[in-house]
């Protein structure tokens, strides 16, 4: 027992260090949201390598959604200027663009996976669900409980948070009008971060926030509950942060490292027999997320950063995280996609039970010209 445990400390300790180089790595060259962009890329490699994550991937992704969940939550600071209450202002003149956008993206997303079901091998339920831009652990876990391919959701999923999560900084700044050194200054740089007494209170609160969440069985519920605690704490009067910038830097490791060891030559080879429609299918979800930010920007008092990086359907956690470096508000980025990962929520699982009504199948599978997975 002991040997098994420190065997798994050791593959933990051997990821996280991997993901480390590649991050600090990333960020001496410069590449926008180098942390989490060099963290996944090196952890990806790592695990196409040969290296075993064990259990530590799905532990360094639940901490590194608690520590952002909290670091945003604790920048609704009241008696900081525009970070009091105010701060919701620019979401609440934006909340009716914001569920119109919402609801394209969805909608966008439904269309393609009947595409994919209709057109390609996938069956409708795999399909549906692969292409449904929500979050990559959720999705996985709905096709689980369904007759979907959770292997293949997951690699498309991931395929797409992968191309979102690297493309996305490059595209922004060339997409913003503001000088590199404007875009990528964050929104809340120059606020004192709180001491060492208020740092611990403000990490209880969102561990005890985002515990509560995943207790209760919320989908992404270490970010949601930790955001909710922190934020909802801060709006009420306590104060609470904000947090140094090296727990989100940490958070950001954490998240990319995560999900880059989600990586396997299986999903690899998963994605390489549906290549050619997958790929058409991140294409257009992305430039349709980009386009729709644009205009979010034109009729609403949001930044185009932000809106650019609310709408492109990546995760909400890693989008939030990319926010941060790309000068976008971190808290609305993270509004917009929790608001879109609870519709796909709802939406999704009650359109496949209306599509598996009255029907009866076997375990699903790829079939056809590319044969079975």
């Amino acid at each position: 027992m002991m040997r098994a445990r420190l065997g798994d400390l050791n593959q933990g300790l051997a990821l996280l260090a991997v993901g480390a180089a590649g991050a600090l790595m990333a960020q001496e060259i410069g590449i926008p949201a180098g942390m989490i962009v060099g963290a996944l890329l090196s952890s990806g490699l790592y695990r196409l390598a040969g290296g075993e994550p064990g259990l530590w991937r799905g532990r360094y992704g639940l901490v590194g959604q608690l520590l952002l969940g909290t670091c945003i939550g604790a920048t609704f600071a009241p008696g900081q200027g525009d970070l009091g209450p105010d701060v919701l202002a620019p979401l609440k003149a934006a909340l009716l663009p914001m569920v119109a956008l919402i609801a394209v993206i969805v909608g966008v997303g439904l269309g393609l996976g009947w595409a994919l079901g209709h057109f390609t091998a996938l069956d409708a339920s795999t399909a549906l669900i692969s292409s449904t831009p929500g979050g990559l652990p959720a999705m996985a876990a709905i096709a689980e409980e369904t007759e979907a391919d959770a292997t293949v959701v997951a690699a498309v999923h991931f395929a797409r948070l992968t191309t979102v999560l690297v493309t996305t900084p490059l595209l922004v700044p060339l997409l913003t009008t503001a000088p590199a050194g404007e875009v990528a200054a964050a929104p809340l740089a120059g606020i004192e971060a709180v001491g060492p007494w208020g740092t611990v209170v403000t990490l209880a609160c969102g561990l005890v926030g985002g515990g509560l969440a995943l207790w209760g069985g919320m989908p992404s519920g270490g970010l949601i509950g930790s955001l909710l605690a922190a934020g909802g704490a801060n709006l009420l009067g306590a104060g609470l942060g904000p947090l140094d910038g090296a727990f989100r830097s940490a958070a950001m490791l954490l998240i990319g490292t995560a999900v880059g060891a989600q990586m396997s030559r299986e999903s690899l080879q998963l994605l390489r027999q549906v290549a050619l429609p997958v790929t058409v299918f991140i294409v257009v979800i992305v430039s349709v997320g980009l386009l729709l930010g644009w205009c979010l920007s034109q009729v609403t008092p949001l930044d185009l950063p932000t809106a650019l990086l609310s709408s492109v359907p990546g995760g909400a956690s890693t989008m939030t995280a990319v926010a941060h470096d790309l000068g976008g508000d971190t808290r609305l980025v993270a509004a917009l996609h929790l608001m879109r990962q609870l519709v796909v929520f709802i939406l999704v699982p009650a359109a496949l039970s209306r599509q598996l009504r009255g029907k009866h199948r076997g375990p699903v599978a790829l079939q056809g010209p590319v044969g079975k997975i």
